[in-house]
């Protein structure tokens, strides 16, 4: 760890980076938009929020970290499953524990494979919120709206505004060839 936190230190992160390499990532296509947003109906509302998704997303962005989850307890009616999540950077560590019921209305224990099942999601949760804790709102809140604006079909997606902007070079008589070779890239 300490040799991490040195090479962290070494080579820190860029916040303009990660707020373009976020944008770009989040913002993709409709179907990734829609992967960064979770929604849960409870007690006659929707609970929404950003996703595990959008956590990975982020944690891949903001760079110099490390994060995992694992159960730490499993007995009686619930498993309980530990988000960890630690900026190299500026050695802040965040960690966040998420309970979740294994047995049924009835007081019966789920069956094995539902417990892993359950145990799974409670590890995808706790590191969500470990990640969404650890690296500050202030950074990603507007790369979470805009998630939401293109899963909702207001904002371009990448894809849109790439061939749009092959139409317009073509428009002015430039050819995809010619843009290709200039940006150094093999295919659009």
């Amino acid at each position: 760890i300490d040799q991490q936190v040195a090479t962290a230190r070494r080579y820190p992160r860029s916040v303009s980076a990660f707020r373009e390499e976020t944008l770009a990532m989040v913002t993709l296509t409709e179907s990734v938009a829609q992967e960064c947003i979770y929604a849960l109906p409870r007690d006659g509302k929707t609970i929404e929020g950003p996703s595990a998704r959008f956590a990975e997303i982020i944690a891949s962005a903001w760079g110099n970290c490390r994060a995992g989850a694992r159960v730490v307890n499993e007995s009686g009616d619930f498993v309980t499953a530990q988000g960890a999540f630690h900026d190299l950077q500026r050695n802040v560590a965040i960690t966040y524990e998420v309970q979740r019921r294994i047995v049924n209305k009835q007081g019966k224990r789920f069956s094995a494979d539902m417990v892993g099942v359950t145990a799974n999601a409670a590890c995808s949760i706790a590191l969500r919120n470990a990640i969404l804790k650890g690296i500050p709102k202030a950074f990603w809140s507007d790369m979470y709206n805009a998630a939401r604006r293109t899963a909702m079909g207001d904002i371009k997606t990448l894809a849109n505004r790439r061939a749009d902007a092959i139409k317009w070079f073509q428009g002015v008589g430039v050819s995809v060839e010619q843009v290709l070779e200039t940006l150094d890239v093999k295919g659009v």
